[in-house]
């Protein structure tokens, strides 16, 4: 067997293998059901939900917190982080751009292929963007660079790398529920948007462990 795929048939590469099929198979089942009785009304609850709790603070925090999903934020984030990071960090342009790139082309391929509406249960408290809604760009996005950074650090000795997970969940959290706090987004499109991301994710490491790409 070729040493590039030894890999596959350790504890690590059979337990990635089968959190993949998981969210794949969840993105698949997503993807079908969409419109779907049983799928609107979940959406309709949680969007409620977040209805309910609106107050101009929150409506602050969240309009503003949910630029850090954006490609304008990220995308001058990533560059950055490249040219800083890759010369000290093992794999580290390799891990986050394929994730991060991998998991954009997805989510724009998946919104234009299945082109579902955005909300109309309440009023956005802002502008309604005019791209389809599944999967949450924004959530997915996010989610992206932070697994990617997570993954490239995880073969370091920072002492950093506790307090950098923390900020990345925190980010990923404030994020996701901006997009429904916000009613652009429903609650299927911020957890399809964090499947696509968990599986380049996985692919992202399964090349790098490999050793595929050198």
């Amino acid at each position: 067997m070729s040493s590039n795929l030894r890999f596959f048939w350790t504890d690590t590469g059979v337990y990635s293998a089968l959190l993949f099929l998981a969210a794949l198979s969840m993105l698949i089942f997503l993807s079908q059901h969409l419109r779907h009785t049983y799928v609107v009304h979940l959406d309709q609850i949680v969007l409620s939900w977040f209805h309910s709790i609106q107050n101009s603070p929150l409506n602050h925090f969240f309009s503003t917190v949910t630029w850090v999903g954006s490609l304008w934020t990220l995308l001058p984030l990533y560059l950055i982080l490249t040219m800083l990071l890759s010369p000290h960090i093992q794999h580290f342009e390799k891990i986050v751009g394929i994730t991060f790139w991998g998991t954009v082309g997805t989510v724009y391929f998946l919104k234009y292929e299945l082109e579902r509406t955005r909300p109309h249960f309440f009023g956005p408290i802002n502008e309604l963007p005019i791209d389809p809604s599944f999967p949450s760009a924004h959530t997915a996005q996010i989610t992206a660079i932070s697994l990617g950074i997570w993954l490239a650090l995880l073969g370091t000795q920072t002492l950093y790398k506790s307090v950098t997970a923390s900020v990345l969940v925190f980010m990923v959290l404030a994020v996701a529920f901006s997009r429904m706090y916000l009613q652009v987004h429903f609650a299927t499109d911020v957890l399809a948007g964090f499947l696509v991301a968990l599986m380049w994710a996985i692919i992202a490491f399964w090349i790098v462990k490999s050793g595929v790409l050198g």
